[in-house]
């Protein structure tokens, strides 16, 4: 008869399954999750709230530079010394201006500096102060021309034109004619036109201030021809800013002199 010893029981295998074979490791993946879950939770709350409160939000006119007391709103505007933020409902101050075009007609009151809310107290109305369509170079200059050579009559104020002036050289029978100022803004016309076409009628214009002495010596020595512009879109051909006019028997040759530099006011 043949004996065998009986085999012992094999020792029990040490790690287990994963986390999961336990209770313990269950609850703990279970607890991961629910973290997971509420972060992402917040998130989305967070998101939401973002995109509810700048739908919500509300449009205003800001200083996007340094704007001078006395600067008009007309200049504001033209010079784009302004921009659009958009703010919440909470920081809107009392007053404030929501739309570029109530600044028309007004004038700053004191010195607004850069993201500064544009608001009704920070302005007042202009009433045709010269001085507040100036900024930087600007000159405001009254020249004296008669109907037919400034359009007198026919011109309003904030109407665009060319400066041209011309005069009589030594040598007879020669006109020097120059471009001086192109898109030069109307600032002011006479009240009352008389039917004298040769009668001279002051009619104030905004200039850089390098023409001023050009402009004043053309009044002086002979004729300033104001040129109106289109309202929107006026375009120049390159030219010569100076033209000579050669007059004798009957013919009449105009030929360009060396080029001036025309002085731009603006764009329109």
């Amino acid at each position: 008869m043949l004996l065998t010893r009986p085999k012992s029981p094999s020792p029990p295998r040490r790690g287990g399954g994963g986390p999961l074979s336990s209770r313990g490791g269950t609850l703990l993946v279970a607890a991961l999750l629910s973290l997971l879950a509420g972060a992402a939770l917040l998130v989305f709350l967070r998101q939401y709230r973002e995109d509810v409160t700048s739908s919500d939000r509300a449009r205003v006119v800001v200083a996007a530079s340094l704007v001078p007391k006395g600067t008009s709103g007309d200049v504001i505007l033209e010079k784009r010394m302004y921009r659009i933020a958009r703010v919440r409902e909470d920081d809107v101050r009392g007053g404030a201006i929501t739309d570029p075009n109530d600044l028309k007609g007004q004038v700053v009151t004191s010195d607004v500096f850069p993201g500064h809310q544009l608001t009704l107290s920070d302005l007042s109305e202009a009433k045709g102060e010269l001085s507040a369509k100036l900024t930087e170079y600007d000159r405001a200059m009254t020249v004296p021309v008669d109907r037919s050579h400034g359009m007198v009559g026919k011109l309003e104020v904030g109407d665009r034109v060319d400066v041209i002036t011309s005069s009589d050289s030594s040598a007879g029978g020669l006109t020097v004619a120059t471009i001086v100022v192109r898109n030069a803004p109307i600032l002011a016309v006479p009240d009352s036109q008389g039917n004298n076409a040769t009668r001279q009628e002051p009619v104030t214009i905004r200039v850089p201030d390098p023409t001023q002495a050009i402009i004043a010596a053309g009044a002086d020595d002979g004729k300033i021809w104001l040129v109106l512009r289109p309202p929107v879109g006026a375009r120049a051909h390159t030219t010569p800013g100076r033209y000579i006019q050669a007059i004798g028997d009957g013919l009449i040759v105009g030929r360009p002199l060396k080029p001036s530099a025309a002085f731009r006011v603006g764009s329109r």
